[in-house]
C-alpha cells in the first residue's frame, strides 16, 4: 500500500511505538535514494512494505550517494594541512 510520508511514519508508531522511523528518517530515506519512492508534486509516496524491506535487510534497490545528499548540495573537499 502507498502511504505518505506522514502516514507511514504513523503506521510505523502503531505497530512499533519506540520506533525510531518518523517523518524526519523516513524523508532522509527517501530523499538520499535508500528507499524507492514516488514523487507528486511536493509530496512523496512510499510503500510500506519497501520501508520494511529497507529495515529487514537494510539494502536498497538504488544506490545511496556518500557525499552530497539532499537538495543542492555539493560534495564536500576534504583539506589536509601538511
Amino acid at each position: 500500500m502507498v502511504r505518505t510520508i506522514k502516514d507511514a511514519a504513523t503506521y510505523f508508531k502503531t505497530v512499533d511505538p519506540q520506533t525510531a522511523m518518523n517523518e524526519c528518517a523516513i524523508r532522509r530515506l527517501l530523499r538520499s535514494g535508500a528507499v524507492p519512492c514516488v514523487r507528486i508534486g511536493k509530496k512523496y509516496l512510499v510503500s510500506v512494505e519497501a520501508l520494511e524491506s529497507y529495515l529487514a535487510t537494510g539494502d536498497s534497490t538504488r544506490s545511496v550517494p556518500k557525499q552530497g545528499v539532499g537538495r543542492g548540495r555539493e560534495s564536500r573537499k576534504e583539506w589536509k594541512l601538511q
